[in-house]
């Protein structure tokens, strides 16, 4: 996601947050207890959930995490396969140089590898390569071209994306090869990135949230969990707790679960993804706040589906960070990274995201994964066709319902901070409710803390 530099004063804020963040993976989760005698019910134990616990905790507030699924980490799921660690869904530390998840990282022994996405290996459909020259040309075209669309941003933010993104490219008289290899670097930017095609997003969709000071996007070695796990130390949670409906009064809130059970508790976050809550997952008495009813309805919940691909040898070039096949749509972009100096084996990832990655998996099983090695052979010839290939399907996945948000046509930023407001003895977190950083790790991790704060501040 392309994110502006974010102001002086902004950074400050943003690096009290992380020295906070900081102390708190330091092990620092039992000091100055505001009042004992609470107890928090958090729903959720992805990174917002696990924040907010260990904020609470700081505080002194008893907290109880329940997650519905049999694992936590929510959409940071790292799995065993093809002989290594893959991670199925959220992967990068992005904007590492000031990144609160670095330090976590750190802290923790993590190894990461820095990503250089303009590092590409990209054919025609004919299986031509495509020259070095010509994709530098078209990596300062398509920088300029987002240059210009954050500057449309400013003057129109809720203007539809697509048709002033087709006037732009329409400026540049590309054709051919040349306009095939601009539609791949902008698709990476959009559907494969924010999860969105063009048309389902605004321009202050495309280029809302802040940077933080800059440097390489991180991969993890031995998959992302390891910064959940660091994260959820201290920190107990009942898993296979599916949380049905949740009741808040005066006095405090009720939670009832799929198998029968009453919690009750003085306060509740609610960190569950925005898919979650758009499908009405859970059913609130009385009905959240007419703002954040109609926040959960217009911003959107975008798609970002894996394809994973097991080679018997690697083929593509040592220092290739991104494959690609030109030729499509901006919104059927597949983009393929080799994991080799990640993982030590023959892998490779592919993406589909937004509407075109929802009706690859909406075709049935093996349907993603069938694309992107379609799209490697056109471009790659056998070379690009694995022994062994699974894929993703986020977008069936009952306690998830996508990858994360993003700002759709008819929703604001105004529409992230009503979902970020207290309700009486309930909050929402997660990416969604983050203004600064939607959509990413570190940005779900803050969210949850920021909502522990709000929640203990009316608890105290």
């Amino acid at each position: 996601m392309k994110r502006q530099e974010a102001t002086l004063s902004r950074r400050e804020a943003l690096a009290l947050a992380a020295a906070a963040t900081g102390a708190l993976v330091a092990g620092c989760a039992d000091s100055a207890p505001a009042s004992a005698s609470k107890h928090v019910i958090v729903v959720g134990a992805g990174l917002a959930g696990l924040g907010a616990a260990a904020t609470l905790r700081a505080k002194g507030i008893d907290v109880t995490v329940v997650e519905a699924r049999d694992r936590i980490g929510g959409r940071v799921h790292s799995v065993e396969r093809y002989g290594t660690t893959i991670d199925l869904g959220a992967s990068w530390i992005h904007d590492s140089r000031g990144n609160p998840l670095t330090a976590v990282a750190k802290s923790a022994g993590i190894a990461t590898i820095p990503t250089d996405y303009d590092i590409h290996q990209l054919r025609t459909p004919s299986k031509a390569a495509v020259s070095r020259a010509l994709v530098d040309k078209q990596i300062d075209t398509r920088d300029r071209i987002i240059d210009w669309l954050s500057t449309q941003a400013d003057n129109n933010p809720n203007a539809n994306l697509a048709p002033v993104l087709a006037r732009e490219i329409a400026k540049q008289h590309q054709s051919g090869v040349a306009a095939q290899s601009l539609n791949w670097l902008l698709g990476v930017e959009m559907p494969l990135d924010i999860g969105a095609a063009p048309a389902q997003m605004t321009l202050e969709g495309f280029d809302e949230g802040d940077t933080w000071n800059g440097g390489p996007d991180l991969m993890i070695r031995g998959g992302a969990i390891q910064l959940v796990n660091k994260i959820a130390q201290g920190t107990k949670v009942q898993t296979g707790v599916e949380v049905t409906s949740i009741s808040a009064g005066r006095s405090g809130v009720t939670v009832k679960t799929r198998s029968g059970s009453v919690l009750s508790a003085d306060g509740c976050v609610v960190a569950v993804p925005l898919g979650v809550l758009k499908a009405s997952g859970i059913k609130f008495d009385p009905p959240l706040p007419s703002a954040t009813r109609r926040a959960i309805g217009r911003v959107g919940f975008g798609l970002l589906n894996k394809a994973f691909l097991s080679y018997d040898a690697p083929w593509w070039a040592a220092n290739t960070v991104q494959l690609g096949t030109v030729g499509s749509s901006i919104a059927e972009t597949i983009s393929v990274f080799p994991l080799s100096k990640l993982t030590g084996k023959p892998l490779a990832v592919g993406f589909t995201g937004g509407s075109y990655g929802a009706a690859l998996e909406r075709r049935g099983a093996g349907a993603t994964a069938a694309a992107v090695t379609e799209r490697m052979r056109l471009g790659f010839g056998n070379t690009g066709v694995p022994v062994e290939s699974s894929q993703t399907d986020w977008l069936g996945e009952k306690f998830t319902r996508g990858s994360y948000s993003y700002l759709a046509p008819g929703s604001s930023a105004s529409d992230r901070v009503a979902l970020a407001k207290l309700s009486g003895r309930l909050i929402l977190a997660g990416e969604h409710t983050s203004s600064n950083r939607p959509a990413t790790m570190d940005g779900a991790w803050l969210a949850g803390q920021e909502a522990g704060r709000r929640l203990s501040r009316l608890l105290s």
